[in-house]
């Protein structure tokens, strides 16, 4: 028997027929193990997708918070809850961040979060799951330097209506956050590359130019001049009721004129600071009012109290070329042509027919400005900040500005992630 097992164990070693199954067998083991690690790394990939998505809504939504004064770890920790697929863990969120192109950087929000968990394959050949790390930074950067710029924080700020066509080389932006931030309505035409606002921007097909960046519910403009002293004296009244009639040819000089100007006639203006200590600057149909030499003005806006803040009025069929002086001529007042003191509301129009071409800021941070019917604007550098602005007639603006203009556009800002 024993003879006969040995016999059987020889033949047994020498037969070579199971040799390709034992192969296959030892094979397939390796091609199991291998498909089941590129399952894995399938799934970690997808989980740093979701993860970087996740950080960087939350470096978005810390940055925006951060831009409106509210508390940024809050609001990047609950948008980071609100949009993660798997669970995290959330290592830090903080300003400044403390590597990369934005370290030490205030305004940028710097977030990172990991997620670690076991999967079946890999669980086999790694003791401890690897740990997949995601970071996301955000800051508002600049998009533009809007020469129309809107500062009241409700109601419509910016309005285009009728048939106005109005053509800005630059952007309009409006700090209202109500629903209807900025309206173009009607058969009104807004030519601008820029449309944003705090609100809403209520438009239709054509209201707009088809390639015009649009962006609604964004972060505010700050006001460019609420720092620069703009402090001036209107005690005594230089000129009070002062009237060119139409049939007048007048030279004009700065100072303090009580009850405003009326301008009828052909009115060559001195350069110097005109203050209006209330009633209205007054440019009537018929007027010609234009510089005299080679300065600059800066008209003044103001009153006796709140009420009686003076209002700029530019009626049908009269020509107003004027600009705003430069820094050689009166540094205090460089490229600020309309000042409206904020110690109280205004409406300033400038009427249909009207002959326009002023160049200059003109700065009304609590007035509402209207250009109606068919006011011809041309400026190659108008800088316009008011409360409201609206448009109902033919105007074109750019901003072409000089050294004494530029530095005090605002900056409109959109939110981005920059690493």
């Amino acid at each position: 028997m024993i003879a006969g097992i040995a016999r059987m164990l020889k033949r047994l070693r020498g037969d070579e027929r199971g040799n390709l199954l034992l192969m296959a067998g030892a094979a397939l083991t390796g091609l199991i193990g291998a498909a089941g690690i590129g399952v894995d790394t399938v799934q970690w990939y997808l989980w740093k997708r979701q993860m970087q998505q996740t950080v960087d809504t939350g470096a978005t939504a810390g940055a925006i918070a951060l831009s409106f004064g509210r508390d940024y770890d809050s609001s990047a920790r609950s948008e980071i809850a609100r949009t993660a697929n798997t669970a995290y863990t959330v290592e830090a969120i903080r300003i400044p961040p403390t590597s990369g192109a934005y370290a030490g950087d205030t305004g940028a929000v710097e977030v990172i979060a990991t997620t670690s968990r076991k999967l079946p394959f890999s669980s086999v050949f790694l003791a401890t799951a690897p740990t997949i790390r995601t970071r996301a930074v955000a800051t508002a950067v600049a998009v533009g330097d809007p020469c129309v710029l809107a500062l009241a924080t409700s109601g419509t700020g910016v309005e285009v209506f009728g048939s106005a066509d109005v053509s800005l080389d630059c952007p309009v932006a409006s700090n209202s956050p109500v629903d209807v931030s900025v309206d173009v309505g009607g058969s009104a035409f807004l030519d601008s590359g820029l449309i944003m606002s705090v609100g809403g921007i209520d438009y239709s097909t054509g209201n707009l130019p088809s390639d015009a960046a649009i962006i609604p519910y964004g972060l505010p403009v700050s006001d460019p001049l609420a720092g620069r002293d703009l402090s001036y004296s209107s005690a005594t009244c230089n000129y009070t009721n002062y009237s060119v009639s139409p049939s007048d040819h007048v030279q004009t000089y700065g100072g303090t004129y009580c009850n405003g100007m009326k301008l009828q006639g052909t009115v060559r203006m001195h350069g110097g600071v005109y203050v209006m200590k209330s009633g209205t600057f007054q440019v009537n149909s018929g007027a010609n009012v234009t510089l005299f030499g080679d300065g600059g003005v800066t008209i003044i806006l103001t009153g006796k109290n709140s009420n009686t803040v003076a209002t700029v009025s530019i009626n049908g069929d009269a020509k107003l070329d004027i600009r705003a002086p430069t820094s050689a001529e009166n540094s205090k007042w460089a490229g600020i042509l309309f000042y409206q003191d904020p110690m109280g509301s205004a409406t300033h129009t400038f009427n249909g027919g009207a002959n326009i071409d002023i160049e200059g800021i003109i700065y009304m941070p609590t007035g509402d400005v209207t250009y109606n019917g068919d006011a011809t604007q041309n400026a190659q550098c108008l800088l316009l900040i008011s409360e409201r602005v609206r448009f109902g007639g033919t105007n074109n603006i750019e901003n072409n500005c000089n050294v004494d203009i530029d530095p005090w556009a605002g900056k409109a800002k959109v939110v981005r992630v920059v690493e």
